[in-house]
């Protein structure tokens, strides 16, 4: 099997850039962070990234985890970004397989209905894990995709780590699990050496040294690792890679795996 993790990255209109490399990888599951809904059938059309995913054909089940909805979202009283129309921002998971149960799990802030990004750098805004279960042959699989808390270094607060005891609290313990996405921390944080007790973290394992390209957009740089896939001692890890092929401002971590028996 192989599972597909991006953040797609909201400020890019590159819906068939990642379309061409979901069909170019094939995988048999993909999580993505950073996705728009367009709620509203008027948001301009690179805000309808979830809608358009969700009619990707091989992948009849789908599952769609937001944080926020807004029309714009605006920063000191200027507006920032017009999304034309009422959009969420979330993350999503597609898979070829059944997914029998899904939750969209916040631990920071709450749900919100607009978005203002004044304080965003001292504060952030919601946060949440999309905590899913897929049916592979019988066998249950946990998949937990996650859009960690943003501080401006990746460091450890006490947000960092509270959100790292949170994930863990949430693994099934009976189950293969996979934890995946942009936990916008680094590799030698408290908080992802939290994980890495209890995980095998893959980043680590292979001496990946970056998960993103490189960029400095004024709010984020690239050349860093803040993307991971961490795996149970009940999943089999056949491959693991980072692509440098360039879609978004992160880049594609791809797994190839089996379930141990």
């Amino acid at each position: 099997m192989k599972l597909l993790n991006l953040n797609v990255c909201i400020k890019m209109d590159n819906f068939n850039e990642v379309k061409k490399m979901i069909n170019t990888e094939n995988p048999d599951f993909c999580t993505f962070q950073e996705v728009i809904n367009a709620v509203d059938r008027n948001c301009y059309d690179m805000y309808k990234f979830k809608n358009k995913l969700s009619k990707l054909k091989n992948y009849p089940y789908n599952e769609f985890a937001p944080i926020y909805i807004t029309k714009q979202i605006t920063c000191n009283g200027e507006i920032e970004r017009d999304f034309g129309g009422r959009a969420e921002q979330g993350s999503m998971i597609l898979s070829k397989h059944v997914i029998v149960e899904h939750k969209n799990q916040f631990y920071y802030n709450e749900y919100r209905y607009s978005y203002d990004m004044t304080y965003f750098r001292q504060k952030d805004w919601c946060r949440s894990i999309q905590n899913s279960i897929v049916k592979v042959n019988g066998q249950d699989i946990q998949i937990i995709n996650v859009h960690g808390v943003w501080n401006k270094d990746k460091t450890d607060d006490e947000r960092t780590l509270a959100q790292s005891k949170f994930i863990l609290s949430q693994v099934r313990k009976d189950l293969p699990c996979i934890l995946v996405g942009d936990f916008n921390s680094q590799p030698t944080t408290k908080s992802i050496k939290m994980i890495d007790k209890k995980f095998r973290n893959l980043i680590k394992e292979y001496g990946i040294t970056r998960t993103r390209p490189t960029f400095d957009d004024g709010l984020d740089v690239g050349d860093i690792v803040c993307d991971y896939i961490f795996v149970n001692n009940k999943v089999k890890v056949n491959n693991f890679i980072v692509s440098e092929q360039v879609v978004s401002d992160h880049l594609a971590l791809i797994l190839d795996f089996d379930i141990k028996e």
